[in-house]
């Protein structure tokens, strides 16, 4: 299982694919974890999930962290099935 989780394809297309959309979760994430880019940073994001859209605490936490370090894991390639799973669950 590990073994599949570590496999990548020789592909420059899927490649190309997940740096782009690593990318731009990254920014995305940065945003809510690091207040980058115009975002509130992670105290402003939680405060926004918990109090107006009612998302528990560690709900709100492992969607903040699903988006900057998925799309940090697609970036540099480091378990992209793991991180692109994150970030479906996040966007779903």
């Amino acid at each position: 299982m590990f073994r599949k989780l570590m496999a990548t394809d020789n592909d420059a297309a899927i490649t190309v694919l997940r740096l782009v959309t690593g990318i731009v979760f990254f920014a995305h994430g940065a945003q809510k974890m690091l207040g980058w880019f115009g975002g509130y940073g992670f105290t402003g994001t939680m405060g926004f999930f918990t109090g107006m859209l009612h998302i528990p605490a560690p709900f709100a936490a492992l969607a903040i962290g699903a988006e900057f370090f998925g799309g940090l894991g697609l970036i540099v390639g480091l378990f992209s099935r793991v991180a692109a799973f994150g970030i479906f669950a996040t966007c779903s």
